[in-house]
This record gives structure tokens, sequence and C-alpha cells, in this order.
């Protein structure tokens, strides 16, 4: 596994969120070196469609939005992520239909990038920008519903 994953630590906002990025990463890896069933990762990009993605979209990103909004003129690193969140939910979708192995490659490949681009860029501005009080209270609905 690649340090700039395993090493990498961030505010109360985002570190259940990271956290669940480390083990998507373990499981990717394992899945790209077939020491993951495509069973396990299946189950795995569901939990990410229906747990993960949702605390981001639904309570991070609007959250932070406002003070993004501040920094940079245009939405573009919310876009983008939530861009790739809709592709993986295709693909999955393109996967239930088929049943085509593909399919989980592509999704695969697609998370990779994904979680280096919230990592390394999102997730950074999220920690920098959100006042603490914010940070909080998304911590407190992310780990209390």
């Amino acid at each position: 596994m690649e340090n700039w994953i395993s090493d990498f630590k961030g505010s109360l906002a985002t570190q259940p969120l990271r956290d669940e990025h480390k083990k998507t990463y373990e499981i990717l890896n394992g899945f790209n070196n077939g020491k993951v069933k495509d069973e396990e990762f299946i189950f795995h990009i569901e939990f990410l469609l229906e747990h993960h993605f949702k605390i981001e979209e639904e309570i991070l990103f609007p959250e932070f939005e406002p003070y993004l909004k501040e920094y940079l003129p245009y939405m573009e690193p919310i876009k983008m992520v939530l861009a790739e969140h809709n592709g993986v939910r295709n693909l999955f979708r393109k996967f239930k239909e088929f049943k085509e192995r593909k399919y989980l490659i592509e999704i695969s490949n697609l998370l990779s990038q994904h979680i280096y681009k919230e990592e390394n860029g999102l997730f950074q501005q999220i920690d920098k920008f959100l006042p603490e009080d914010k940070k909080n209270q998304i911590f407190f609905r992310i780990t209390h519903g």
C-alpha cells in the first residue's frame, strides 16, 4: 500500500471517511492482486454506495460548500468527486445488469483515482478552511447518525 494513504491524518470532519478510504484502498489492492474475492469487493462497493458516498454527499460536502465558495470562485473540487461517485454508480449498475467482471475492474481503477483526489485535494481543503465548530458538528453527525 502506498504511503500517501496509510499515513494521512485529517480533522474530526474527515478522519472517519479517511479511515474508510484506507480500508477501501486495502480492498482495492487485494482485489487487483487476486487476494480479495469478487464477492467481497462487490459487498464493499455496496457499502460505499449506501454509506460512504451518502455521508459525503449529504453531510460533508453541503457543510463545506459555503466555505469553498469563499476561497474558490467555482465548485470544481466537489463537482469532480460527485461526478466520480456517479461514475461508480453507473459502472456498478452495468455490472449488476451484465455480470461482466470488466466493470469491477473499471470501478477499482476509478476508486483508486477518486480516493487519491479526495485525500490530496478536497479533504485537505476541508481540513484547512472549515471552522472547528463545523468540523465538530460534522464528526457528531457522521458518528451518531
